[in-house]
């Protein structure tokens, strides 16, 4: 017993420090980005909003936000979709295929974003594409659908298919059983990649930089320009605007993870 209580003290000691490690250094720019001072410095020299009304009082920042909305909503209603569909075929192949298939759909998240970056970019030159923001989603959703597919896998795993077959027995079509009976039943596991598909665009500055630049630029890409050149102490709430953004989609994501997996066992 004491042996495993250390054990458990030790786990969770280790898996506080490794959240310090992660968490603390995004949420000590929050304070930052409430700062009275002139230049960016930490700890703050007092509190104030005066860089929260200079960011939306920009219109330089204000269009780089509303940039980096556009291109995310647009991947998540590309990847999403198609997502879906590659789990749904997965899911019901031969574990042959699936093997075979399945690596080639996590590629995206195994080859560098700067790799990946460079290569379009260099697509868009040969092909004579110009870059920008539908190129930009095109990247984004690339990106998204590993996470797409791990999450409504995940939901599909414990779905039980006779309900497919009955609908089917019933006179339904495939298309029909699939909207009608699985979409409902693993929509909460939809949702979350949904949700993971917006947060992986939003955080995504390497490949806007490469397709986009300093034309178009997306918020990240904003971010990254401004601390290069000036360090401007708008900087801070732009980081905080992304950070709240990103805790509030992984909170939501979770949470509808957790409902299409009570769902999918209890169907």
């Amino acid at each position: 017993m004491k042996q495993r209580l250390g054990t458990r003290i030790v786990g969770v000691a280790f898996a506080l420090i490794l959240v310090a490690y992660l968490i603390l250094p995004a949420l000590a720019v929050i304070p930052m980005a409430f700062s009275s001072g002139q230049f960016l410095e930490f700890p703050p020299p007092g509190f104030s909003m005066r860089w929260i009304e200079a960011f939306f009082g920009d219109p330089l920042w204000t269009a780089a936000l509303a940039r980096s909305l556009v291109v995310a909503a647009c991947t998540a209603v590309l990847a999403v979709p198609l997502g879906t569909l590659a789990s749904y075929a997965i899911v019901r192949a031969n574990s042959r295929t699936a093997n075979a298939v399945d690596p080639v759909l996590m590629m995206p998240m195994m080859v560098p974003v700067v790799i990946s970056g460079f290569a379009l970019y260099l697509m868009a030159l040969i092909l004579r594409i110009h870059g920008g923001l539908p190129l930009v989603v095109l990247a984004h959703v690339g990106l998204a659908i590993p996470f797409v597919v791990t999450t409504v896998t995940a939901s599909l795993r414990t779905f039980d298919f006779r309900l497919v077959q009955a609908a089917r027995v019933h006179g339904a079509s495939a298309v029909k059983a699939f909207l009608g009976v699985v979409v409902p039943v693993i929509f909460p596991g939809i949702g979350a990649a949904t949700l993971l598909s917006i947060m992986v665009s939003l955080d995504e500055p390497v490949i806007a930089m490469f397709i986009a630049g300093d034309r178009e630029p997306t918020l990240p890409v904003k971010m990254f320009a401004s601390i290069t050149y000036e360090l401007n102490p708008v900087v801070p709430v732009a980081a905080t605007v992304l950070t709240a953004a990103t805790f509030l989609l992984l909170g939501l994501s979770l949470l509808l993870s957790s409902i299409s997996k009570r769902r999918a066992a209890a169907s």
